[in-house]
C-alpha cells in the first residue's frame, strides 16, 4: 500500500497503491558489465557483509533513511543481518535487528497465501465472484471472480486514487466505509484486459477471506501463518496497542524529517496493515518455499501466473507475487510502502537467497527496491553496473522527447512524457501540466537513460517514427509505452 511515491515522481502518483514487481525483463545488457571498483571487489568473496554494508552506507546518505534494517538468507544461513540508524530519531534510538515495521503491501503475499489455503481446502474457488461473500456490492463489481481481484485484472478504481477519500485522516476506519468509496466507481476497462495495480481487489479478497473462514481477516493470518510459520512479532496492530520495539515512522519535509501520520489498521487491511520484522519475513519466506508447513498444491497456486485477454502472460501471481527476472536470476516477492515506512521482501529459489529490507522513511528519492537489487549483485557475485554522464544535444534529445501511451501492463499512470530542457531529457508522469518541473535524466549514451535521483531507475528507448516506443524499468519491474 502506497499513499506517497517512493520517489518523487509526480502528484498524479501520491495516492497510487503500492505497485507490484511488473515485467519479465531485466537490466542486463542495457548497461556495461563494468562494476563500480570497490564493490565489485568484495561483491565476489565468500563474504559479502563488508559489500553490503557499503551499499547500506550509500544509500542511508543519498536515501535520507533514518533507519534500515537488512537480513539475508543464503542455502538456509542467515549470512548477513544488521541494523542501521535510528528507529526513534526524536529519543535517538538506535535501530537493531528486532525492530518492528509496518511492512505496508507485502501483506499482500500474505493475503494471497491465505486465499490459496482456502482454495486448496475447497473452501471457496478461484472462479466464484466476489459478490458471493461481499453483500451489497454493484453488478459489475459483484460478477469480479477472485482470480482476477488476486492478480489485479479487475479493472477496480484503487480506494486512495478514490475521490474524496480522506487518506491522511486519523481517524478510525470500517470494512464498509472503504468498499463505499470504490464500489460505485465505473471499472477502469474490461475485466481481462488489462493489469492495473490496485488496492481494492486485495481490500476485497480480505472481506472474502473474513467470510469464507468465519475468522476476522487479522485472526486468520495469526492461526494459519503466523503461528504455524513462528512469527512471533508480526500481527496488524493498531497505534494504541504498545508493540514492543515499534519503529518510529517518517516523511521528507520541508525542514528535514516529519513524523509520518498514524493510520487505523482497517484502512490498508488486507491490502496492507501487518507489521514485522526481519527474522519473522525470513520464517514467512520459510513457512511458505522451504521446509514449513505450506503444502505442495498450495505453492502450486501462489505461484500460478494467468494470462490477459490478448495472450499477455502476466508478471504477478494469483498469490500476489512479482515473478520477475533480475540479471538473469528468477526472483519472487514484492514492495511495500505505507505512511512513513518502506519495505522489501525478495526470494532467489534457483539461488536459494532471500532478502529483507525495513526502513522507516517514505517519499525517499531513493527506492527501497533499488538497494535490494544492489544488495543482491553483492550477495549473487554480480558486478554493480556503472552510469556516466554523456552530452546530450537538443538535436538527439528530439528522437526521444514526446508523449508515450503506457501499454495493458500499467504503471499507475497512462501517460509519460519527455522533453529537453538546459542539456537533458526530462520525465513527466502521467497528465501533468505543460510546465512541470518533471525528473531530470543522465544520459548514457545511445539509447539509454538514467533517473538522476536514482540509478536503478532507468529508460530505454526502442524504435523510429511512429513506432517510438520507451521502456521503464523501476521498481524492480519494466513497463512498455509507445509514441502518440
Amino acid at each position: 500500500m502506497k499513499p506517497l511515491s517512493p520517489a518523487p515522481l509526480s502528484p498524479s502518483l501520491s495516492r497510487r497503491g503500492l505497485l507490484g514487481l511488473a515485467g519479465a525483463s531485466t537490466l542486463a545488457g542495457l548497461v556495461p558489465a563494468a562494476a563500480q571498483a570497490a564493490p565489485a571487489a568484495l561483491a565476489a568473496s565468500a563474504d559479502p557483509s563488508a559489500a553490503i554494508d557499503a551499499i547500506i552506507g550509500t544509500a542511508m546518505g543519498k536515501g535520507g533513511f533514518p533507519a534500515m534494517v537488512v537480513a539475508v538468507e543464503k542455502a538456509g544461513q542467515v549470512v548477513y543481518r544488521r541494523a542501521f540508524g535510528l528507529a526513534d530519531v526524536e529519543n535517538a534510538v538506535a535501530a537493531t535487528p528486532d525492530h518492528v515495521f509496518p511492512i505496508g503491501s507485502v501483506t499482500k503475499t500474505m493475503t494471497g497465501l491465505a486465499l490459496m489455503q482456502l482454495v486448496a481446502a475447497g473452501t471457496l474457488g478461484l472462479d466464484d465472484p466476489v459478490g458471493r461473500y461481499v453483500d451489497g456490492l454493484p453488478p459489475p463489481v459483484a460478477a469480479l471472480p477472485l482470480r482476477q481481484l488476486a492478480d489485479h485484472r479487475s479493472g477496480l478504481v484503487g480506494y486512495l486514487e478514490a475521490p474524496g477519500f480522506p487518506l491522511y485522516s486519523q481517524k478510525p476506519f470500517t470494512r464498509e466505509e472503504v468498499v463505499a468509496a470504490f464500489k460505485d466507481l465505473p471499472l477502469q476497462f474490461t475485466p481481462g484486459t488489462r493489469w492495473s495495480y490496485t488496492n481494492s481487489g486485495i481490500y476485497l479478497l480480505g472481506l472474502v477471506i473474513e467470510k469464507a473462514s468465519s475468522l476476522s481477516y487479522e485472526e486468520y493470518l495469526a492461526r494459519h501463518l503466523f503461528t504455524p510459520f513462528g512469527m512471533a512479532h508480526s500481527s496488524m496492530a493498531g497505534w494504541s496497542t504498545l508493540i514492543k520495539g515499534r519503529a518510529h515512522g517518517y516523511m521528507p519535509g520541508k525542514d528535514g524529517l516529519r513524523n509520518a501520520p498514524r493510520y487505523d489498521p482497517l484502512m490498508p487491511f488486507a491490502a496492507g496493515a501487518v507489521l514485522s520484522t526481519v527474522d519473522d519475513m525470513l520464517r514467512y519466506r520459510r513457512g511458505v518455499f522451504g521446509d514449513g508447513p505450506t503444502v505442495p498444491v498450495v505453492r502450486e497456486l501462489i505461484l500460478r501466473r494467468e494470462r490477459l485477454s490478448s495472450g499477455t502472460l502476466l508478471p504477478y501471481s494469483l498469490g500476489c507475487l512479482a515473478v520477475t527476472e533480475f540479471e538473469g536470476h528468477r526472483k519472487l516477492g514484492h514492495p511495500g510502502d505505507i505512511f512513513g515506512f518502506s519495505s522489501q521482501y525478495a526470494y532467489y529459489p534457483d539461488d536459494d537467497v532471500t532478502i529483507i529490507i525495513l526502513t522507516n522513511l517514505q517519499g525517499s528519492p531513493l527506492s527501497v527496491v533499488s538497494v535490494e537489487q544492489k544488495v543482491a549483485r553483492a550477495v549473487l557475485g554480480l558486478p554493480q553496473p556503472v552510469t556516466t554522464d554523456k552530452t546530450l544535444t537538443e538535436k538527439e534529445a528530439g528522437r526521444f522527447s514526446g508523449r508515450y501511451a503506457v501499454g495493458e501492463i500499467r504503471f499507475a499512470v497512462d501517460q509519460l512524457r519527455f522533453f529537453f530542457r538546459d542539456g537533458a531529457l526530462y520525465a513527466v508522469f502521467g497528465s501533468q501540466a505543460e510546465d512541470a518541473e518533471g525528473l531530470p535524466l543522465r544520459y548514457q549514451g545511445g539509447d539509454l537513460f538514467v533517473s538522476a535521483l536514482d540509478d536503478e531507475h532507468r529508460f530505454r528507448f526502442l524504435g523510429k517514427g511512429a513506432r517510438r516506443q520507451v521502456q521503464m524499468f523501476y521498481y524492480g519491474s519494466v513497463f512498455t509505452a509507445s509514441i502518440l
